[in-house]
C-alpha cells in the first residue's frame, strides 16, 4: 500500500465532524498492522515511534481526521476516493487527509536506527467544529519541542496565523407601524450607523508575516414585516485579530465604536506567530518549495499546541476546501510524504 493509497481508503470512509469513529478505527488498525504503538482517545487516533536513542526531542505531526458535509454543487460520488487525472478526488482528500495519510506513512516506514527521541503523531477530529479534538486529548501526547500541523499550503510553511474573533452587534429599536415612524425608532437605520463605524475602525497596522488585523460584518438580520418598522437589528461579525490588534484590542475598539449591545460569540484563537529563527522553521523551510515563509490564511489546530514552536504546513491547495468536487493532486500527497520524512529526520537527528 502506497500512501496513495492509504488516502484513497480513509477517504472512502465518511467522517463528518462528530463522526469519525470509522476512520480513527481504521486508522489505529493499520498502525497496529505496521508495528506501530498506537491508541485511540474519544474519536482521536495518537501514534508514537521511539528513535534506537529515547533520549532526544520530541516532534509532534498534528492534522485532523474530520470533514465537512458534502453540501450541494458536487458532480460526482464524493466518498469514492477516485484516481483521476493524476488527483484523489473525494470529501477531505485535500482538508486534511492528505496530511492525515502522509504523516501516518511516515510513521510507519521511518527509519528508526536514525532518529532519537520520539516522533508522536495526532489524528484527531472536531478541528472543524472544536470539541473534542486536540484540545481534549492534548495532555495524553508525550512530551514534544515543536510540531507540524498538516493543512493545504501545496507545502509553503506557514509559521503563524491570525486569530479568530466572532461577534454580534445587536441594534434596539422600538416597532411601530411604518406608515408612521416617529412613533418608533428603526432598528435597521441605527444597525446601519453601527455598520460603517465598523468599517471606519482602525485595526493598527499590518504585521510583517500575518498581515492585517480585519474585522467584517457578515450578516445582517432587521424587519419582520414590509409595514412593520424593526425593533430590533443584529449584525454579524468575523474578525481576524493579528498582533497590532489582538482578540482584547478588537473587541475594546468594537464596543467603543459602536452603539449597539456587543455580543461576544467566540474569542478562543489568538494569533499565532512562531519565530522564523526557531529550528522548526528553519528545517521545514529546508524540506518545502518555497524560499519564504507564509502565514496560514485562515485558523488551525496550531492555536492548541502554540506553547512550543510550530508551522502549519501540508499538501494540498485551499482553493478546493470545503468545496464541491474536492481533489488533491497525487505529487503533493507524494511530496508532503518525502517532505514529512525529512522534517521528522533532520529535527530528531
Amino acid at each position: 500500500m502506497t500512501v496513495v493509497d492509504l488516502l484513497q481508503s480513509i477517504v472512502r470512509i465518511p467522517s463528518v465532524s462528530g463522526e469519525e469513529e470509522a476512520c480513527r478505527d481504521f486508522l489505529a488498525g493499520w498502525f497496529e498492522d505496521k508495528g506501530v504503538h498506537a491508541w485511540t482517545s474519544g474519536r482521536n487516533v495518537l501514534a508514537t515511534v521511539e528513535g534506537e536513542n529515547p533520549e532526544g526531542p520530541g516532534l509532534l505531526l498534528l492534522t485532523h481526521i474530520d470533514v465537512v458535509p458534502v453540501g450541494p454543487g458536487w458532480t460526482r460520488e464524493p466518498w469514492d476516493g477516485a484516481l483521476e487525472d493524476g488527483k484523489v478526488m473525494g470529501r477531505g482528500s485535500n482538508d486534511a487527509k492528505s496530511s492525515a495519510a502522509a504523516m501516518a506513512w511516515v510513521a510507519a516506514h521511518i527509519d528508526r536506527s536514525k532518529i532519537r527521541g520520539r516522533l508522536t503523531v495526532a489524528l484527531v477530529c472536531d478541528e472543524e467544529t472544536g470539541g473534542e479534538g486536540i484540545e481534549a486529548c492534548r495532555d495524553e501526547l508525550p512530551d514534544f519541542d515543536a510540531s507540524v500541523v498538516g493543512e493545504p499550503t501545496e507545502l509553503y510553511v506557514c509559521p503563524g496565523q491570525r486569530g479568530l474573533f466572532r461577534a454580534s452587534v445587536v441594534a434596539t429599536g422600538r416597532q411601530c407601524h411604518a406608515s408612521r415612524p416617529w412613533e418608533g425608532i428603526n432598528a435597521i437605520e441605527l444597525a446601519a450607523r453601527d455598520v460603517l463605524a465598523i468599517q471606519a475602525l482602525d485595526l493598527g497596522g499590518e504585521d510583517e508575516l500575518l498581515g492585517p488585523a480585519t474585522l467584517q460584518c457578515t450578516v445582517i438580520q432587521g424587519g419582520t414585516r414590509p409595514n412593520v418598522l424593526p425593533g430590533e437589528c443584529v449584525i454579524e461579525l468575523d474578525g481576524r485579530p493579528a498582533p497590532g490588534c489582538d482578540n482584547e484590542q478588537m473587541l475594546a475598539k468594537l464596543t467603543a465604536a459602536v452603539e449597539g449591545e456587543v455580543r461576544l460569540r467566540s474569542n478562543r484563537f489568538l494569533p499565532v506567530k512562531t519565530p522564523l529563527d526557531e529550528r522548526i522553521v528553519q528545517i521545514t523551510m529546508e524540506a518545502s518549495p518555497g524560499d519564504e515563509p507564509r502565514r496560514f490564511g485562515g485558523v488551525s489546530d496550531l492555536f492548541h499546541v502554540s506553547h512550543k514552536p510550530g508551522v502549519v504546513m501540508g499538501p494540498g491547495t485551499s482553493a478546493a476546501s470545503h468545496a464541491p468536487d474536492e481533489w488533491v493532486a497525487v505529487k503533493q500527497v507524494e511530496a508532503a510524504a518525502a517532505a514529512y520524512d525529512r522534517i521528522a529526520r533532520s529535527f530528531l537527528a
